[in-house]
């Protein structure tokens, strides 16, 4: 088979092409508007361009393929998926982000690229404007295709995090199908993290420079010491350790709790490394979760490596395709 080569588009740290890339395409290049991504992404993958999809051409990217002319090409995104969220969709209903996935179809449109591959939230359906018109445009531009919510935990990641797949071809020898993908044996948190060195908070160890857990204040100290071990939550603590928001209504109630081992990891967030914002706390240490314990959750391989501010790498570990995820679909065009 002919090589496949891929422009990914809000490519990020780089988890969608990593996956690719390890599934054997040739990642020519990453398109995100976030710099603070670059080092990153060029690190481990490819030439990284720093611009918004909305002032990119489709020259431009035709350009980029003209070196390959003799092999396939693919165009590859995840359009932000907050404005599709479930609490973003009950706020302003005119974000502009929406439109990045209509940005997306005019350079599949203009550029007419062999195969397009797409990741968004999992609630996005045909009942979505943006969401029918990219689908008509495949139609109408010859394209087979097939669009489907995969779940991470079946592809070797430790956590739940669903996401929507859309494959399509507009070749005859490749029609692409989820029939063929092959999911694998489930993996829980103690089976990626476990045999990690113990820190604790505010400390980074000395042999891993990712290894690194946020300072927690004195009084979240004395909240996840309060927290039952291996899956305790906050329902645990005192009353003078309660947050005072969370006693007029226990709304998310796994806010400050520790993961447990033997469970999956919550869905990794831009903020896991926060004890406060999910329920990111360790298992057994007194602290949140680690940069390489999340980056670890997210199937970025141990030698992956990340630039940038602790929030930063956080924000690109949180918002990154699981990479054993992006290979099983990837492996899907081969």
């Amino acid at each position: 088979m002919k090589q496949i080569n891929v422009v990914d588009f809000f490519c990020g740290a780089g988890g969608l092409s990593h996956g690719l890339k390890l599934a054997g395409f040739n990642i020519i290049a990453g398109v995100d508007i976030e710099e603070s991504c670059r080092e990153t992404y060029e690190s481990n993958n490819a030439p990284f361009i720093n611009k918004s999809i909305v002032d990119i051409t489709t020259t431009e990217i035709k350009q980029l393929f003209k070196p390959y002319s003799n092999s396939y090409t693919m165009i590859a995104g995840c359009a932000p998926c907050q404005p599709y969220s479930m609490i973003n969709t009950r706020k302003r209903q005119d974000d502009n982000r929406k439109t990045l996935l209509d940005e997306f179809r005019r350079v599949i449109k203009g550029v007419r690229p062999h195969l397009v591959l797409m990741e968004n939230v999992s609630r996005l359906n045909e009942e979505n404007k943006y969401f029918a018109k990219f689908i008509d445009m495949l139609e109408k531009s010859g394209y087979h295709y097939e669009y489907k919510v995969l779940n991470a935990r079946d592809f070797g990641v430790a956590q739940n995090r669903k996401r929507l797949f859309l494959i399509a071809s507009r070749l005859k020898n490749i029609k692409p199908s989820f029939d063929a993908i092959k999911t694998k044996k489930s993996v829980l948190l103690k089976d990626v993290i476990k045999g990690l060195e113990p820190i604790e908070h505010n400390m980074v160890s000395a042999k891993d420079y990712m290894h690194i857990s946020m300072r927690l204040t004195d009084i979240n100290l004395k909240r996840i010491r309060s927290t039952p071990k291996n899956g305790g939550l906050r329902s645990a603590w005192p009353d003078d350790l309660r947050v005072p928001c969370h006693a007029k209504k226990e709304a998310f109630l796994d806010n400050y709790g520790r993961l447990a081992w033997d469970s999956l990891s919550s869905t990794i967030t831009t903020k896991f490394h926060q004890y406060c914002s999910g329920r990111f706390g360790h298992p057994e240490q007194d602290r949140a979760l680690s940069l390489r314990e999340g980056a670890l959750i997210q199937t970025f391989p141990q030698e992956y490596k990340f630039v940038g501010s602790k929030d930063e790498i956080a924000r690109q570990i949180g918002n990154a395709v699981p990479v054993n995820l992006a290979k099983a679909v990837g492996k899907i065009f081969l």
